[in-house]
């Protein structure tokens, strides 16, 4: 009976020895953090990338300097990894630093817990496509890994081409209506009426129209709008050799003369308010006269060949002038009801 009592604590007494030996020479787990992720600006080989690193690190953390540091190690990428990023985790404080390709976190005076955040920092890709590894070791016993894709090209060329476009719009406009951006007219007739030597005959005076122009163009280098004169002046259709001449002048009552001019006021010209987009259209001498309204008469000479009444300097929609004609008399015009002239106007865009 003794024996078998003997037997029986020397049995325990070799399990609990075992058992003790497991337990004292087992290695602590590691602990892994989860949602980790490195984002990177380029997956193409062999270029520099920037980095943002982040994951919420396990239970414990990174304790300070003195006990914990987190490394994280590059396999396969460049030997060139810089950069003075920010580092986040919680309430804790944290630096970084770089060897080759291993980042270091290492933690300042309280424990670094929580979201970990590393960003922006630089390194250059490897220089194969595929999937590569980063992963966490270091003496705060956080361990881990996750993969980055790195591929030949990470680029797509996006093409496109617009053709040339210009739209031109010119025509005859009611006194009452405003010459604007969204013109849409062609054609017509300026009927200055009767002459006579007591007044200047214009345009948005006594319900005569006035001409609208309108341009949209995405001419790099604008647009010009020309005007060419069949007669230079106003002739009479029976009587060819009688005419009202075209000049350079202020008219004035009493003195014949006869011209066009582009609009001095600010109504006068811009850009479709609803849309203003491009160049501000801009007169042209001899049309530019300085006081060019229903009641001023600063014209500018009219001629058999084209010439520039207004420009743009570059690309524009919806650009307009409102262009008057004017004409006076002397005592000595022969009397017909047959004067007439014709104004072509050409819009150009210089592409």
């Amino acid at each position: 009976m003794k024996n078998k009592i003997l037997r029986l604590v020397a049995k325990i007494t070799t399990f609990a020895t075992i058992m003790s030996s497991v337990m004292t020479f087992s290695p602590a787990s590691a602990a892994t953090p989860t949602l980790m992720k490195d984002t990177l600006d380029r997956l193409k080989v062999s270029v520099s990338a920037s980095h943002s690193l982040s994951m919420t690190l396990p239970a414990g953390g990174i304790a300070p300097i003195t006990t914990g540091t987190l490394t994280v190690t590059y396999t396969g990428f460049g030997t060139d990894f810089a950069g003075a990023p920010t580092v986040t985790c919680g309430a804790g404080v944290a630096t970084a630093s770089f060897a080759t390709n291993v980042l270091t976190v290492t933690s300042g005076g309280t424990v670094c817990t929580g979201a970990l955040t590393v960003t922006p920092y630089t390194g250059t890709n490897p220089a194969s496509a595929g999937s590569k590894t980063i992963t966490l070791a270091g003496t705060a016993g956080i361990t881990g890994s996750c993969a980055i894709a790195i591929v030949t090209d990470d680029q797509v060329s996006v093409t496109a081409s617009v053709d040339p476009s210009i739209t031109f719009n010119v025509g005859a406009e009611a006194s009452v209506t405003a010459c604007a951006g969204t013109f849409a007219g062609n054609g017509g007739t300026v009927s200055l009426g009767t002459l006579t030597t007591g007044a200047v005959a214009s345009s948005d005076a006594a319900s005569v129209n006035h001409i609208c122009t309108r341009v949209s163009t995405n001419a790099g280098s604008g647009a010009v709008v020309t005007v060419k004169s069949l007669n230079a002046a106003l002739k009479s259709t029976a009587v060819p050799g009688d005419t009202i001449a075209s000049g350079t002048a202020t008219l004035v009552a009493g003195t014949s003369g006869y011209g066009l001019c582009a609009g001095s006021a600010g109504v006068d010209s811009g850009k479709d308010t609803t849309t203003p987009v491009g160049a501000t259209p801009t007169r042209t001498a001899p049309f530019a006269g300085a006081t060019c309204t229903a009641a001023g008469h600063d014209v500018g000479v009219l001629t058999t060949g084209a010439q520039n009444v207004w420009t743009l300097s570059a690309a524009s929609q919806n650009a307009f002038f409102r262009l008057y004609v004017k004409a006076a008399i002397s005592g000595t015009v022969p009397a017909h009801n047959d004067y007439t002239d014709t104004l072509t106007f050409v819009a150009t865009g210089t592409f």
